[in-house]
């Protein structure tokens, strides 16, 4: 089964991707890239580098902001714990959830050791999300999630498959790359539970550390069980519980799932993004909050089983808790009528005014979200006020979504809020520029010259 899937990863070609495609790619590398830049000075990208530049290594790939060289796993660790950090990075549904873009933090840094073009970063990039998402869709019984694992567990099989086309490898290199990867690192879902600590932030950065590394031991001659799929022991039996395994390695038909992932415009998580926009369209004609008597938050019965949920993130702790709370996001959206990293500060999940909204926060389920569910991540908020009225708003699709994209102006306002600061506007433009014209990059290391502050 891996040498099926690692044949399908070497069967896109950039000369057979549409044009749109090819589009929605740049778009998600532009975004991706602007969460990198907004989390430089986190406690996690400072551990991270620290930890890095304390490790060493061959000067092979660029560190995201700072410019910096190291070794393309380390490389991929640092800047995929920085795209991630800040729960801002594109997202998709299906059995389980995904942030494919930690595909991007390996093929940024192998593509630049390798001396890889921007056609090929993008055609082995389509590949990548082809393949966890596909996982996403036909691995899991019921899920990897509800089994008790993070779905960035599908990650390293993606990393790898992108880590070895892009060091130059064949189908059956590539599927032990993958069988490398896949026999080490299934992730436990109790990282996301509870009190939210900084290693939430590198989940997807560490498993495709490890994919890359898979990747290069494949490259230099080590072999994996290429049986680790459906072998009596292996990944389908013990971790999945089932796989689809036609489904999953059906050949390319002209759809690219890269296409169906959402783009979000708030750090919060992703189930959150909808009744974030609702509560954001109420703040407008929002009343004293002494006259609300309770804030109903409408939900998939899906969202209403995750962390998120739970009654422990109705007064959140800390940062991370706060972007997973669904009654902390919809709460300081309706308050301050904007959903962004000021919102997320110490003061705000600490204030008063945000503590008395919270107590009358009640999560529901809604029949028309549930029914969506996990084609779209709907939500809504009512406001039910003592006067009798009731406020409320509905968004069946998350703004981001396929179906309601953001626009240009959108995408381009979100990388430059967190990339100027770093960058100056020049910087950052050119990035943009370089992000647009990545398909007639010749060698990716023209590009990533341009992620370091001069």
């Amino acid at each position: 089964m891996l040498e099926r899937l690692a044949t399908l990863a070497h069967a896109v070609r950039f000369e057979d991707l549409p044009v749109a495609v090819v589009s929605d790619t740049k778009a998600r590398v532009l975004d991706t890239l602007g969460c990198a830049f907004g989390a430089l000075d986190s406690d996690v990208g400072r551990a991270v580098r620290r930890m890095a530049a304390d490790c060493g290594g061959a000067p092979q790939s660029t560190l995201i902001g700072t410019g910096e060289k190291t070794s393309a796993p380390l490389a991929t660790l640092v800047n995929g714990s920085l795209l991630r950090y800040l729960d801002s990075n594109d997202y998709y549904f299906a059995r389980d959830p995904a942030h494919p873009s930690g595909n991007i933090a390996a093929a940024l840094a192998v593509g630049e050791r390798e001396h890889r073009s921007g056609r090929d970063v993008i055609a082995a990039l389509v590949a990548a999300y082809e393949i966890q998402l596909r996982l996403c869709d036909f691995a899991g019984e019921p899920s990897l999630w509800r089994r008790g694992w993070h779905h960035g567990t599908n990650a390293q099989f993606s990393t790898a498959a992108v880590a070895a086309r892009l060091s130059g490898d064949d189908a059956l290199v590539t599927a032990h790359a993958m069988a490398i990867a896949g026999s080490h690192q299934n992730t436990l879902a109790q990282l996301q539970s509870g009190a939210i600590s900084m290693i939430k932030g590198t989940a997807e950065g560490w498993v495709a550390k490890a994919g890359v590394e898979a990747a290069l031991l494949a490259h230099h001659g080590v072999t994996g069980p290429l049986a680790l799929m459906e072998g009596k022991a292996g990944w389908a039996e013990t971790v999945a519980g089932a796989v689809d395994f036609e489904a999953l390695c059906a050949p390319l038909d002209g759809r690219y799932r890269l296409t169906d992932t959402c783009i979000k415009p708030y750090p919060a998580v992703a189930t959150a993004v909808a009744p974030v926009r609702a509560a954001i369209e109420l703040h407008a004609g929002l009343p004293p909050l002494g006259e609300i008597e309770r804030m109903t938050v409408l939900l998939p019965a899906f969202a209403l089983g995750t962390p998120s949920a739970h009654a422990g993130r109705r007064y959140p702790a800390q940062i991370e808790s706060a972007q997973h709370s669904f009654y902390y996001c919809a709460a300081i959206a309706l308050l301050d009528g904007a959903c962004g990293d000021a919102q997320f500060t110490a003061a705000a999940i600490n204030s008063t005014r945000v503590r008395d909204l919270l107590a009358k926060v009640e999560l529901r389920e809604d029949p028309e979200f549930t029914a969506l569910w996990p084609r779209s991540a709907g939500g809504a908020v009512e406001l039910h006020l003592r006067d009798g009225r009731t406020l409320s708003h509905r968004c069946p699709y998350p703004p981001g979504h396929p179906r309601l994209p953001l626009t240009d102006d959108e995408l381009a306002a979100k990388f430059h809020d967190y990339t100027d600061p770093v960058l100056g506007r020049a910087g950052a433009l050119a990035l943009r520029k370089a992000v647009l014209d990545l398909d007639a990059c010749a060698d990716i290391r023209e590009f990533t010259c341009l992620l370091g502050a001069r």
